[in-house]
């Protein structure tokens, strides 16, 4: 059987899981292209700025990771900047990969709406590693110089403000809402007048979701005291002040915004059908339909369940699509149907600060406070040591001895 070449465009939950897929089947060469050598745990986004991980434990080595699989898994650092469909290529700035079949798997980014004026210049974002890091050495400084100009914080507030009330938004606002509290208790230095404010355009946090995780979350963001201001939209940022609309005001002495997500900026690039947030339209099979050989995965493209229903960008999303798309792809290569693609959600994990999480898993099994904390701890543990473990085989093979020229195949 003729070995086919395949092309992944991105290393986040949906192109590792898509390599799983495709390296243990053993017919095909792989290409992962992804601009950074390293997979980042986002779910685990929310322990790092708060302190309770380090950086090496929200990331997961690429190089290593293509190494364990073998000789016919090849890690290239570049970012793509154009597809030639018709041709099969795919060109990086340094690079240029033919390919038989192509998976594009990458991401989002946050969505920095344009008519927003300086929402980009004054808040921060937590999708990536880089960004994540940023925020926490900038948001330390901030306070330790917030410290060192009153000699304390009794005096002036320290308001910390979060766009957003999706999954992220929640997550990270419970979390540092958590970090102010135990801040408070282990330091002799008072933070009582932190305050954690979370804006949202709806009702509710968590809008369109599961009403008891809806309520769950609410309750708990009440007890962390954080802030809610409902029905308000965004409308422009200044450097200390955010414009609710149009009219409102709010102080901030710093802000993180997790307002939604647009599809990677390589879609830009693409002739190809778009959704406004730039997510490629693909198929029941998950393929680009006017593109041979050519799929998409993860929040790069627009996934429906069977109902027809869009389902939200997370990583259980991403790794799901990614799993089917590479199914479908060996099944091409295999000369065998292809199978439409079912993307139901197992369940949805939210952390909610400290040890503490609501879980629900199937639409009837739920779980709250400890005992969903334990739950999720289980399965980000789980997928971080399987991933772990498979790196180690990669390490191991440098150790053994100096890895073959691998300037393609």
């Amino acid at each position: 059987m003729k070995r086919h070449r395949v092309v992944i465009v991105g290393g986040g939950y949906a192109g590792v899981k898509a390599l799983n897929v495709l390296a243990t089947s053993g017919l095909c060469d792989i290409v992962l292209i992804d601009q950074h050598p390293y997979h980042f745990l986002q779910t685990d986004a929310y322990e790092l700025i708060a302190n309770e991980c380090s950086m090496t434990m929200v990331s997961i080595d690429l190089v290593a990771l293509c190494l364990s699989y073998g000789e016919h898994v090849l890690y290239v650092k570049d970012t793509v900047r154009e597809i030639d469909f018709e041709n099969k290529h795919v060109l990086g700035e340094n690079s240029g990969h033919p390919y038989d079949y192509l998976l594009l798997c990458a991401g989002s980014r946050t969505a920095y709406h344009s008519s927003i004026i300086g929402l980009r210049e004054h808040s921060h974002g937590v999708k990536t590693l880089s960004g994540s890091l940023a925020f926490k050495q900038q948001f330390e400084q901030r306070l330790y110089e917030k410290m060192e100009s009153e000699g304390g914080w009794r005096t002036e507030p320290f308001n910390i403000v979060i766009g957003g009330g999706g999954l992220s938004g929640v997550e990270i606002a419970a979390e540092m809402a958590h970090y102010v509290k135990i801040f408070h208790k282990d330091n002799t230095l008072t933070c009582e007048n932190i305050h954690i404010f979370l804006i949202i355009p709806h009702e509710n946090v968590l809008d369109g979701m599961e009403e008891y995780l809806v309520q769950q979350a609410t309750k708990r963001l009440f007890e962390l005291g954080v802030n809610i201001i409902n029905h308000s939209r965004i409308t422009s940022v200044e450097e200390h002040t955010l414009i609710l609309n149009d009219k409102d005001s709010v102080h901030f002495d710093f802000m993180i915004f997790a307002g939604g997500i647009v599809a990677s900026t390589l879609t830009s690039t693409l002739d190809i059908p778009k959704n406004k947030k730039g997510q490629l339209i693909v198929d029941d099979y998950l393929s680009l339909p006017s593109c041979a050989g050519a799929f998409a995965a993860g929040d790069i493209a627009e996934l429906h369940d069977r109902g027809g229903n869009r389902i939200p960008p997370t990583a259980q999303s991403a790794e799901r699509s990614a799993e089917h798309a590479a199914k479908n792809i060996l099944s091409l290569m295999m000369n065998e149907a292809m199978i439409p693609s079912d993307l139901r959600m197992r369940g949805t994990l939210i952390a909610l600060g400290g040890k503490y999480a609501s879980v629900s898993l199937l639409g009837w099994i739920r779980f709250n406070g400890l005992v969903g904390y334990w739950i999720k701890t289980i399965v980000m543990r789980s997928y971080r040591f399987r991933i772990h473990l498979q790196c180690a085989k990669g390490l191991q093979l440098l150790q053994k001895k100096k890895p073959p020229c691998r300037k393609g195949f």
